[in-house]
């Protein structure tokens, strides 16, 4: 039975009271970073240290992933980075949507940190927020971008580099 009312007072409906869907991955290693511009995240695996998903999960095939239901869902990109080689204009990552079944994606969260020197590190967290209505045709991938070398942590022991998906309400 579900929690409707509380102290007599009305809830509000569409939110789940726990979560229903959350599953966290991560690059299946470190990442050299040897130039600049924008790269998919494309060999994950799902994060292996004292997790395990909650709900169904996500389906990845070659850093494309697909929603297992319909929701509003928050995506969370975060990446350890340092730069290499130098000062970095910019470092960071992008979270990318898709509506037609990954035919195209459009770059709907960034964020980005600078590397005032070499060894420098910038660990940007980019949160987007989503209404997946269709899960046949809905897609996301993440990528990073760097104006030049750098290195992305991901160790499978600490939660470096990750992108978490959490569903918060239906639709």
């Amino acid at each position: 039975m579900a929690l409707t009312r509380l102290n007599n007072q009305a809830l509000p409906t569409g939110f789940a009271f726990g979560t229903t869907e959350l599953d966290v991955w991560q690059p299946n290693g470190d990442i050299t970073v040897t130039g600049s511009g924008v790269v998919d995240f494309t060999s994950l695996i799902r994060y292996p240290s004292l997790w395990e998903k909650v709900g169904t999960g996500m389906t990845e095939s070659s850093g494309v992933f697909t929603f297992p239901s319909t929701g509003k869902w928050k995506l969370t990109l975060q990446i350890s980075i340092q730069a290499s080689g130098g000062s970095r204009n910019y470092m960071g990552g992008i979270i990318r949507l898709s509506s037609n079944s990954g035919s195209s994606f459009t770059n709907y969260a960034q964020g980005y940190n600078s590397g005032f020197n070499s060894g420098a590190y910038g660990y940007p967290h980019i949160n987007a927020y989503v209404d997946v209505t269709d899960v046949s045709t809905f897609r996301a991938k993440f990528a990073y971008n760097t104006d030049a070398e750098a290195g992305i942590f991901a160790s499978s022991g600490e939660m470096n580099t990750a992108m978490i998906f959490e569903k918060i309400a239906s639709t």
